[in-house]
């Protein structure tokens, strides 16, 4: 129902201004120029009838014979008994016809004839019609322009009962449509006390609720009295002939009604002054005062000059009181209208200018027309032959043509004079706002955009509030707390009308907001532009101003959209950033080698792990093929594991061997898993973990296992095979010492002798093998300990061709070892070495430090040492010599001096190149502490 109501309400408020309108034409074609009849008598109702109370002196009455106290007894022959009768002698006789009167003078009868004249009536009706016709306007207007405003439907009913009251005027006839705008008449002054009341209410700010007794009180009134209007008609119910004096009563409604408009003029005055001075709303107050000072100066002169005389029983008023009192009537719609007009009474300002522009528009082109035509005539009319007629188109055509340029000119000069210091904003703001867009930078834009409405309309504060939800919005710049939300029709008013006028302190959140203009993207609300009001003595925002704003809230929610994608991409960016700076520091710092490679094998990621256990720098490693930077035998087994150009999901290799570019072998476990597929194609990751030290530990201990096995081992043969060796070798030591022995038996028994002694020498190392004496450590030199070892091994083999080159760091510190052991390990390294190289070859020697250890270097350019064979190569009895060329005890033994030492023993080789023993030594504390 309530829909309905409003679909309808808009059509029916038109089509009843239609109706009015209508009929208030009619009745001012009727009323304009109409006469009344004029007799000149005004009688008074008594007991016996009707008596002239008055007659003017120069009146037809008088002059027919009629005096004061006559008692009027027949017209025309009709006995007449009521003042009322009397009073429609000129109305129902006509003027120009003779009507035969017989009243009674004291004791005698008189026969007097009278010929009722005309007279054209006085009041100034056209000027009220004006009046209404102006209120009926400014309703419409009000309505259709903003048909959601405060008190804005209310004014409306208002304006269209003022015009009825004040156009609507019956002639007297008697005619239907007379009667008609007679009761419309009557209906209007009923109510438009009750319209004026309610409507000062709803202005102040209360609502019905508030003051409903006054409200109530008002139309009540009202409908009492066109009550009575309706009981007291001769016509109707005859109510007047009730009373002593009909005419009088007859007068009382509209005297009632004047009395009741002063009441309810006195009592909205009062209501808007107590509003006035409690509102703490520049805007409101500014409201207030035009209406103030519209019933003021538009009804009061007609309250004090008419309406309040003519209610307490005046007659007849002066004709200068009714034109005084009705002149400032235009004010009321005017300041009704500035008032309500989007809550912008200043609006008045603007309508100023506008018609300072127009006037001095049109006077300007009006010199141009007169300069033209005169300069025609005097100056070329005589040279053509011009008519005068000629020179006027020429002046029309020099004014049409130049009024456009004129107009923006006088505008120009109108606008800079009334905004003075703010007239250069204001002409660039439109072409500032169509530049926002060039700023992508969020918090400069949010502060151009402040100043620049700060300095163009003087405002106190202005903030942009983006939209978060249904109804809420987070003030600029985000994250700082601030936050509003708007109600629902506020919302709505705001999404569909592009601004909302507050109250001061509407929204608790932002108290200073006296607007707010919407700022939409594609049709779509994304934040509001709050504006406060203006700094003292500036006047609030015009419609003007208002429509500048709303232009310029349309650009910037443009530039804030692009400004806030901007942001967005630049914090996306730079979250990218920091998440690939953290990705590769954990890539950095991961002890895992990681590659990265696309569909093609190109290497796209190479991180320092992978780098230090392969050797090969990420500059260099980085844009070339898997197989130009990793040996062959390693990428087939990475086909092997998964096809490189399908994909490789979740794949290991476990203990892979190969040689880094540093020739150093390593030992290294695999995990393959190939990424999603996007920009770019699928991409493979390839870890390499760095299991070398774990498999020398592991082998380490293998091998610990094994001596002690073979140390166990060896103790039980040794001591077995010493009894019989022992038994053998005195044997043959007493079969030597005798004399008898031929020559071949005693080479014989040396042989014997010979190989018992070779035999126990071989127990004794099988002993010392399984036995692990306390090494007595001193302070040593070991590139001395190695100079005495060489200048032994040096003339073994020097005649064979092998050359010895010697690289001894002189600055490596002291060391606490066993000299004597140590030398075995070197002299074993040597002997292992020149075995290798043979006849011909090369062995360098080298010593050198390092944070920890001091380390030496034994490498020949021999035959190596095969792959396979590197994990088993000091095991005892290993030995990768011919059939009767080793025993396979000497790096064991090595391995096991060096262990008691504290240090390591690590080789590496390549079939066919090198081999490289490497011992590695604590320096001092740390071999002290190990001791």
């Amino acid at each position: 129902m309530r829909s309905l109501i409003q679909t309808l309400r808009l059509p029916l408020t038109l089509g009843i201004a239609a109706i009015l309108l209508a009929v208030g034409a009619v009745s001012f074609g009727e009323r304009v120029g109409a006469s009344s009849p004029l007799v000149g008598v005004e009688w008074t109702q008594s007991a016996g009838g009707a008596i002239a109370m008055f007659v003017d002196e120069n009146s037809i009455a008088w002059n027919a014979g009629i005096r004061p106290g006559d008692r009027l007894l027949t017209v025309d022959g009709d006995e007449i008994r009521l003042a009322l009768e009397a009073s429609q002698i000129g109305w129902e006789h006509g003027s120009g016809n003779t009507v035969e009167i017989e009243v009674r003078r004291g004791a005698e009868d008189l026969v007097l004839s009278l010929m009722p004249g005309r007279e054209t009536r006085t009041e100034p009706y056209t000027y009220l019609a004006i009046v209404g016709m102006a209120f009926w306007a400014t309703g419409l207007f009000i309505t259709l322009r903003w048909p959601r405003i405060r008190g804005g439907r209310l004014y409306t009913a208002l304006a269209l009962a003022l015009f009825t009251q004040l156009t609507f005027s019956h002639t007297g006839n008697g005619g239907a449509l007379d009667w008609v705008i007679y009761w419309g008449d009557v209906a209007a002054s009923a109510l438009v006390p009750a319209l004026l009341i309610h409507l000062g209410v709803l202005l102040t700010r209360k609502r019905f609720r508030q003051r409903p007794v006054l409200i109530l009180t008002g139309y009540g009134v009202g409908a009492l009295l066109f009550t009575a209007a309706l009981w007291l008609s001769p016509q109707l119910l005859g109510g007047v002939y009730r009373f002593d004096d009909p005419v009088r009563a007859a007068e009382w409604p509209d005297r009632l009604s004047q009395l009741l408009f002063a009441v309810a003029l006195i009592v909205c005055v009062t209501l808007i002054a107590k509003s006035y001075r409690a509102s703490a709303s520049a805007l409101h107050r500014g409201q207030m005062r035009w209406l103030l000072w519209g019933l003021a100066l538009g009804l009061g002169p007609f309250a004090v000059l008419y309406a309040a005389p003519w209610a307490l029983g005046a007659s007849e008023l002066p004709l200068w009181a009714q034109f005084v009192s009705v002149a400032p009537m235009l004010f009321v719609p005017a300041a009704f209208t500035a008032a309500l007009a989007r809550y912008r009474p200043y609006d008045v300002d603007l309508f100023l200018l506008r018609g300072i522009c127009e006037v001095s528009s049109i006077f300007a082109a009006s010199a141009i027309y007169a300069a033209t035509v005169f300069l025609v005539r005097e100056f070329v009319g005589d040279w053509f032959d011009l008519s005068r007629s000629a020179s006027r188109y020429f002046g029309l055509f020099a004014m049409i043509a130049s009024y456009p340029s004129l107009r923006a000119w006088v505008k120009a000069g109108v606008d800079r004079a009334f905004y003075r210091r703010r007239y250069s904003y204001r002409a660039t703001l439109l072409d500032w706002a169509r530049e926002l867009s060039a700023d992508t930078d969020l918090p400069t834009l949010l502060e151009n955009l402040r100043r620049r409405v700060r300095d163009t309309l003087d405002v106190e504060k202005s903030e942009v509030a983006v939209k978060s939800g249904d109804g809420r919005f987070d003030c600029m710049p985000t994250g700082s707390g601030g936050f509003f939300e708007l109600e629902s029709d506020a919302l709505a008013r705001l999404d569909d009308e592009g601004f909302v006028t507050l109250d001061a302190g509407e929204i608790a959140e932002v108290p200073w907001a006296r607007y707010l203009f919407a700022m939409k993207v594609k049709g779509t609300l994304r934040a509001a532009l709050c504006v406060g009001e203006r700094t003292h003595p500036q006047p609030p925002l015009t419609t003007e101003d208002c429509a500048l704003l709303r232009t310029l809230a349309a650009h910037a929610a443009t530039a804030f959209e692009a400004a806030r994608l901007v942001r967005e991409v630049r914090q996306r960016a730079v979250e990218i950033e920091q998440l690939h700076a953290r990705q590769t520091t954990l890539l950095d710092a991961s002890a895992v080698g990681l590659l990265l490679m696309d569909a093609d094998g190109i290497i796209q990621e190479w991180n320092p792990a992978i780098e230090e256990i392969y050797g090969i720098p990420r500059d260099e490693a980085l844009g070339r093929e898997i197989g130009d930077v990793f040996p062959l035998h390693v990428v087939r087994r990475l086909q092997q594991e998964g096809d490189l150009g399908a994909g490789i999901d979740g794949a290991r290799i476990f203990r892979l061997s190969l040689t880094n570019r540093a020739g150093r072998r390593i030992v290294a476990n695999l995990s393959i898993s190939r990424t999603r597929e996007g920009f770019g194609g699928a991409s493979t990751v390839v870890t390499f973990d760095d299991v070398s030290e774990r498999v020398d530990m592991e082998e380490q201990m293998a091998r610990q296992e094994r001596l002690a096995s073979l140390g166990m081992l060896a103790a039980g043969v040794a001591h077995e095979i010493n009894t019989p060796l022992t038994g053998i070798s005195s044997y043959a030591q007493m079969l030597l010492e005798g004399d008898d022995r031929k020559p071949g038996d005693r080479e014989v028994l040396q042989k014997i002798e010979s190989q018992t002694e070779r035999a126990s020498r071989i127990t004794q190392s099988l002993l010392s093998l399984a036995r692990s004496e306390p090494t007595a450590l001193e302070a040593l030199d070991l590139n001395a300990t190695a100079q005495e070892v060489l200048q032994l091994y040096e003339p073994q083999v020097r005649g064979r061709g092998v050359t010895i080159e010697v690289d001894l760091d002189p600055s490596i510190p002291m060391i606490r070892g066993h000299k004597g052991k140590l030398q075995q390990v070197i002299l074993n390294l040597l002997i292992n070495a020149r075995d290798a190289v043979g006849d011909a070859g090369t062995i360098k020697v080298r010593s050198h430090q390092t944070a920890t250890e001091v380390a030496l270097e034994i490498r020949d350019d021999g035959e190596g040492i095969a792959a396979e064979d590197l994990p088993s190569i000091f095991d005892p009895f290993f030995t990768t010599k011919g059939r009767g060329k080793g025993t396979g005890l000497g790096l064991s033994i090595s391995y096991g001096i060096v262990r008691e030492h504290g240090g390591e023993i690590r080789v590496d080789s390549e079939r066919g190149k090198y081999t490289r023993f490497r011992v590695e030594l604590p320096i001092g504390s740390t071999a002290r502490a190990m001791a």
